[in-house]
């Protein structure tokens, strides 16, 4: 009942959306979901032929639905470029979701600095200069703003040879939970979304240092995961519902992990080190995903 009462309060086609990563996987499918309903969008992605194939896309639905969108070709990691976009913009910004973001695979140690810049730069850094870029034309709107910022399981559970990656959606989820409170009497909603494993294209254009049993299972997790279309609806559901955190299609073992660390804190380490060092470093599971990958090749 009180998420129906919330869904009918937005007015999509009175609304200005801007989506960073607009142009692939999760911020592609809330592109168009919200394009669909006619909210105007304004696309930010780093690959002009990215956002000029999701305008093309879907131009060639609906017409209409094409002269909604705007692209522009932007770094998130430059605070000049969002803000020169910002200015480009002119209008006021009722949503902003950020869904930029580069998936790291490595160990700690081994991690060359540059790329530990990169992906802090691009998951984190790259929110913060959004938000900062359009916050001034997001404030005290008499129907309120709501910023959306795309976190991950990642951001609630520590896993192995994801450290950097873990680093980053962790802070995003403290980074919403403090702005939920210093925004709110600008009237400004601030929330996170928080995906289990999601078929896009972090894989091939993810940061993989090594090919271990950690990476493979990785790479398969997301090869394996569910469609962006469906995150986008429950990213959808928390605007709608002006929820400050929402899980959105996470696997059962992941739900049961972060079960277990909440209720038993300093278990999760320990099982999950026992895990990584006894079984993952061990290769006991290599015979197990190659005998999957050769039945698959056979069936």
């Amino acid at each position: 009942m009180l998420y129906s009462m919330l869904k009918d309060k937005i007015k999509w086609a009175e609304k200005t959306v801007v989506i960073t990563g607009g142009g692939s996987g999760i911020g592609k499918a809330v592109a168009i979901a919200v394009a669909k309903k006619g909210a105007r969008v304004h696309l930010l992605d780093l690959r002009q032929e990215r956002i000029t194939a999701v305008i093309d896309e879907l131009s060639s639905v609906v017409d209409v639905y094409g002269h909604n969108i705007c692209g522009h070709t932007v770094d998130v990691t430059s605070p000049v470029q969002l803000e020169q976009v910002a200015t480009t913009i002119q209008e006021r910004v009722d949503i902003l979701i950020n869904c930029a973001g580069v998936l790291h695979q490595g160990k700690l140690a081994t991690t060359p600095d540059k790329e530990l810049h990169q992906v802090l730069d691009v998951n984190l850094w790259g929110a913060i200069y959004s938000i900062k870029a359009f916050l001034p034309q997001m404030r005290n709107r008499k129907q309120g703003s709501r910023i959306i910022n795309i976190a991950s399981i990642a951001g609630l559970i520590g896993a192995p040879e994801i450290s950097l990656y873990n680093a980053s959606k962790f802070a995003i989820l403290g980074l919403t939970e403090s702005l939920s409170i210093e925004l709110a009497p600008e009237n400004i909603h601030v929330a996170a979304v928080c995906p289990g494993s999601v078929s896009t294209n972090l894989c091939r254009d993810g940061l993989f240092s090594s090919e271990s049993t950690a990476a493979q299972l990785l790479r398969r997790s997301v090869r394996s995961g569910v469609g962006p279309d469906r995150v986008a609806q429950d990213i959808i559901q928390a605007i709608e519902s002006s929820s400050l955190f929402k899980l959105s299609c996470v696997e059962l073992h992941w739900q049961v992990l972060w079960l277990c660390k909440r209720l038993f804190p300093a278990l999760y380490p320990k099982l999950a080190s026992f895990v990584y060092h006894n079984v993952l470093d061990r290769g006991l599971l290599d015979f197990p995903l190659v005998l999957k990958t050769r039945m698959r090749q056979w069936l």
